[in-house]
């Protein structure tokens, strides 16, 4: 009679005892029966003692039944991450046979740009000796294709019976695209696939900051469909929603990929437009939406429809500061526009007309002021955790005849698109490195100064040139020096861009990446520059600590950051919760109005010589 093994004994597992066959039906007897138990097994027919199994077999046996009849695919680890075993559900899951996987590094399994990053998670929870952890990535199935799964870890390297990590992996495709599903329908709109109002709300917020930080103006247009409610009266809604469609479709194909179009409500639309460079430019963007209508829309049935939008625009600054307010004035314009007939368009207000003739006022105002060198470098100080001066950036100003001076919002714009900027940066560059090399020589701190460089100015055949010859002829030391340049900058010319970066770095300087995040680079990219600082813009800061998703890209900012050897400099911090987050995740160094507003070089000085913390004391 042939002897079994059963893997579900009818007992707890840390009951050792004997398997037996009575009547056809498994049993279990634990040890302190077996005499009583004997007599029976002799009386009943066909019955027999199989075999003893100690505790340690009832472990193993109720694990191995677990792993071979559990839907999740587990694995044992060694510490360096190999595998030294695999459950059979890797055959179902992932689509290996155990065998395939064991004696592989686990970590070379996963998906394409969380390898290094969860090895290194890995490492530092055994080495903090975590009992238990796990994390979510994308697992590479034999047959090449991604799998999201969600991995719990137990710690069992001190364990003599196991002396490895139990590694459990376990599906949520169906988690994940449930999330992104929700996800999609909070900020876009389920008919068009547009953004929706919320989402469109949070653009307009998001380029309020980054136009007040670089003085631009930027413009939203409100666009509705002419006489749609007889399209939803005539045909129905069905055809209505294909109108709807078609539209959408027409608007996002009309205009750039910078601009944003989206579907606010009903029929009606919105478009925002990142930078308005002249008149010229909001008489293009007026062409564009109304080329959206020219072709008809096809709606079933071989039949077309034409029709026709209106327009209002509204821009800021001017029309509003706050995107409720744009938003409003922009539907002002748009119901104005209807009230004037069909396929037409208004501006909020003529002001922006006015704006230009200043424009052009400013303009000649400009070269004025090169001539007599009245732009010049006000300092705002770069802080550690404690509120100490840690370094400076210098920030351009024009100080007017009069005495008044003026930020570079009221002049920066004029400047790049006239070409002035090129001799306005180099007279900053000249003065901010004769300050430097005074403060050296009056024994002052000698901390690093940022000095930015527009992309037009970056684009310049002879700045390095220029530059190795303001510090020869000022005598500063080089290496106090660091040049900050927008990421939009870099990417206008990769190769040359790169090249340009590091012969500013033999000169001795270090290189800065200004507002990062808010262009199209990402770390993949800036892995490949000789970049030694990174900064954060203010737009992820201003949501700090209360805003979820933003707390979540500042601290993946800030790790990655770190990983690849940069230090990150949170700018804008303006209140103690926000300087309190960003310490927690470690952020190096911090610049705001919390510490100090860009002061002149006097003013700067005076700190400098101080030494004290800038840090306020907190209510």
């Amino acid at each position: 009679m042939t002897t079994m093994l059963h893997y579900f004994p009818l007992a707890p597992a840390s009951a050792p005892g004997y398997t037996a066959v009575m009547n056809g039906k498994d049993v279990w007897i634990p040890d302190d029966q077996i005499q009583n138990a004997t007599e029976l097994l002799e009386e009943a027919p066909g019955s027999e003692l199989l075999e003893h199994i100690p505790m340690d077999q009832r472990y193993e046996a109720l694990f191995k039944g677990l792993v071979q009849h559990g839907s999740d695919v587990v694995m044992i680890l060694e510490a360096d991450g190999q595998v030294r075993f695999c459950g059979p559900s890797a055959r179902s899951l992932l689509g290996y046979a155990p065998e395939d996987i064991e004696g592989r590094d686990f970590f070379s399994l996963l998906g394409n740009g969380s390898s290094a990053e969860q090895q290194a998670m890995f490492s530092s929870n055994l080495a903090a000796e975590y009992p238990t952890f796990s994390a979510s990535f994308s697992i590479r199935r034999a047959d090449d294709i991604e799998l999201p799964v969600e991995a719990a870890a137990s710690n069992y390297l001190h364990n003599p019976d196991i002396e490895g990590i139990l590694m459990t992996l376990r599906d949520v495709t169906k988690q994940k695209k449930a999330e992104e599903r929700a996800l999609f329908y909070e900020y876009f709109d389920p008919l068009t696939k547009l953004p929706n109002r919320e989402s469109f709300t949070r653009d307009v917020d998001r380029n309020i900051t980054i136009a007040t930080n670089r003085g631009r103006v930027f413009g939203i247009m409100a666009l509705g469909l002419d006489r749609f409610k007889l399209v939803n009266d005539m045909y129905g809604t069905k055809t209505g929603d294909e109108v709807l469609k078609c539209s959408a479709d027409a608007l996002r194909n009309s205009f750039r990929n910078d601009d944003i179009v989206s579907r606010y409500r009903g029929d009606k639309f919105f478009v925002l437009f990142p930078d308005i460079k002249s008149q010229d430019h909001i008489k293009e963007i007026i062409a564009k939406a109304r080329a959206a209508f020219i072709d008809p829309f096809r709606i079933g049935l071989g039949q077309e429809l034409r029709l026709s939008a209106s327009m209002g625009v509204a821009f800021f600054p001017n029309d509003g500061r706050e995107a409720a307010e744009l938003v409003r004035n922009a539907e002002t314009a748009l119901y104005m526009a209807k009230e004037s007939g069909r396929d037409g368009y208004r501006l909020f207000d003529a002001r922006l007309n006015g704006e230009l003739l200043e424009r052009q006022r400013i303009e000649s105002d400009l070269g004025q002021a090169i001539g007599e060198q009245r732009f010049e470098p006000f300092f705002q100080p770069k802080v550690d955790r404690q509120g100490f001066i840690v370094g400076a950036e210098a920030l351009v100003r024009w100080r007017l005849a009069s005495g008044e001076i003026k930020g570079p919002a009221a002049f920066i714009d004029v400047a790049e698109r006239s070409g002035n900027i090129d001799r306005i940066g180099s007279q900053v560059i000249l003065k901010t490195c004769q300050l430097a090399a005074a403060w050296s020589e009056q024994g002052l701190p000698e901390i690093p100064i940022s000095i930015n460089l527009s992309p037009r100015q970056f684009g310049q055949e002879t700045l390095v040139e220029d530059i190795e010859a303001i510090i020869l002829s000022t005598g500063v030391d080089p290496r106090r020096l660091e040049f900050e340049i927008t990421e939009s900058g870099i990417m206008t010319n990769e190769r040359e861009s790169i090249h340009k970066l590091l012969e500013l770095k033999k000169l001795g300087a270090a290189i800065s990446i200004d507002d990062f995040g808010t262009g199209y680079s990402s770390f993949s990219k800036l892995k490949d520059y000789p970049v030694d600082t990174v900064k954060m813009d203010k737009s992820f800061i201003d949501p700090l600590p209360s805003d979820r998703k933003a707390a979540i890209i500042a601290s993946a900012i800030v790790d990655l950051a770190h990983t690849l050897s940069f230090t990150v400099v949170a700018e804008g911090v303006e209140n103690h919760a926000q300087l309190d987050f960003l310490d927690s995740i470690f952020c190096d160094q911090f610049q705001g109005y919390l510490f100090s507003r860009p002061v002149p070089e006097p003013d700067f000085r005076r700190l400098l010589l101080q030494g004290a913390t800038l840090l306020p004391r907190q209510a």
